[in-house]
């Protein structure tokens, strides 16, 4: 495609190969799970006493769900997904809708504590295949 005057927009870039792209694909879902538990750990840190609407640390917990929710959208998930169940994938989605869509009003902070500081490392732990300290 040639813009006025001859020069070129767009140019293709050749199709990747696809056993690299699936190694990349596995470390970039590997590296957002460690970033998702460094989350976790960082709500964790600043305790549960200041844990509310309007605390930084209850952004990133929302961040923590929104992220984790959004792993369970990629095709290239699938098959970490399968190591969780119904209801986990279930409350995954139903937490992240309620932080990202109904705000924080609709929150109960106790059980978003909860699934912040513990079930989500939990269950993070075992996508990456290790034991939860």
């Amino acid at each position: 495609m040639t813009e006025a005057g001859g020069a070129r927009r767009f140019e293709p870039r050749p199709r990747s190969d696809t056993n690299r792209r699936v190694r990349t694909d596995a470390q970039n879902i590997r590296d957002e799970l460690e970033r998702i538990l460094h989350r976790c750990d960082s709500v964790s840190e600043e305790g549960r006493e200041s844990f509310g609407e309007g605390a930084p640390h209850y952004d990133v917990a929302s961040m923590v769900v929104i992220r984790l929710a959004a792993l369970l959208e990629r095709p290239e998930f699938a098959p970490l997904a399968e190591r969780l169940t119904a209801e986990e994938i279930t409350a995954i989605k139903a937490t992240r809708n309620i932080a990202a869509h109904a705000g924080y009003v609709g929150m109960n902070d106790d059980l978003f504590w909860a699934a912040v500081t513990a079930r989500i490392p939990e269950i993070v732990h075992r996508l990456l295949d290790r034991r939860s300290p």
